[in-house]
């Protein structure tokens, strides 16, 4: 595959995986187009021409020529100047290497991570809470997102691929959206009664398995093991954690338990005040189930994958 076919085909999956509605995710691409029409000629410099097909403003190619062919690539959750640097170290060893794809937002995407927060309203919208309430929600998490990442040196891995020459990607909301959907799924299938079923649920995933042997077990952070689940909302989508003000909703809308990968200490007494049980899965397992449903879809085209930055590769038929 050329590099931009492995982006282009990561975002196409990422947009099956989608919470929100098909109809609406066009509807905000074509209001992107309409913008880019009223440009005048610097302005279109300037533009990202992206926010033109790709809805995941947290996921770009952001070094190499596109159509570079691909054969293997290594993955990882966090990559930095150093796991730049380790994959030159491996390359010089004789180790090929095609470019290096990392989860979380690298580059131009990092400064624009706050836009993809806006999945959420769709999964909000989709467990009953209404839309002008799910979006009245989530306008100030997105501001406040965009002020906290405005201040980033979003580029300082970006410059040290340019400089190794390692085409690099991220690919951060596509895999989250796989994740989601897969434990949503199993959830939705198996219908766990009590928090511990939950819990067990988790457990039997590989992923999470091998990170309970590293001691990174999922947690019970608002409930009790004992105390049944009722309607449970798988929370992995959306790039941050839900603003504490959903929890209100969720429990007028029938949520009574959410799955998510993490949770700032500031929501815990929040969902205790909508009586919504909180059960955290664990970052990095989340994110590496994620990445491994993104991996085995590339394998299946023929790329190589080495994991390396903290991915639990796990392969799945």
């Amino acid at each position: 595959m050329r590099l931009i076919d492995v982006f282009r085909f990561a975002i196409e999956q990422g947009r099956k995986a989608d919470p929100r509605k098909a109809e609406r995710i066009e509807a905000e691409l074509r209001r992107h187009r309409a913008r880019y029409e009223e440009l005048g000629q610097k302005e279109r410099e300037r533009f990202d021409p992206d926010l033109l097909w790709n809805p995941y403003s947290d996921s770009r190619l952001l070094y190499g020529e596109p159509e570079r062919e691909v054969k293997e690539l290594f993955c990882g959750i966090d990559v930095s100047s150093a796991e730049l640097l380790l994959v030159d170290r491996l390359r010089e060893r004789g180790q090929p290497v095609d470019a290096v794809i990392g989860h979380h937002p690298l580059g131009k995407a990092r400064a624009m991570f706050s836009e993809v927060v806006h999945v959420q309203e769709g999964l909000l919208e989709e467990f009953g809470v209404p839309i002008n309430v799910a979006e009245d929600i989530l306008a100030p998490r997105v501001r406040e997102v965009f002020r906290s990442f405005h201040a980033v040196n979003f580029n300082q891995a970006v410059d040290a691929a340019r400089l190794l020459d390692i085409p690099l990607m991220c690919l951060h909301c596509p895999c989250d959206n796989l994740a989601q959907r897969f434990v949503q799924g199993r959830i939705d299938k198996k219908g766990p009664e009590r928090i511990s079923d939950v819990l067990t649920l988790l457990s039997e995933i590989p992923e999470f398995d091998m990170a309970m042997r590293d001691n990174s077990n999922p947690e019970v952070y608002v409930g009790e093991r004992g105390r049944r689940a009722g309607k449970i909302m798988v929370k992995m989508a959306g790039g941050v954690a839900l603003p504490k003000e959903a929890y209100d909703g969720l429990s007028k809308a029938g949520v009574g338990t959410v799955v998510c990968m993490h949770l700032p200490e500031s929501h815990i007494e929040e969902a205790r005040k909508a009586h919504i049980n909180i059960v955290v899965s664990g970052h990095v397992a989340s994110d590496s189930l994620g990445l491994n449903l993104m991996m085995d879809r590339l394998e299946k085209k023929g790329i190589v994958v080495h994991p390396f930055s903290g991915f639990i590769r796990v392969k799945r038929k």
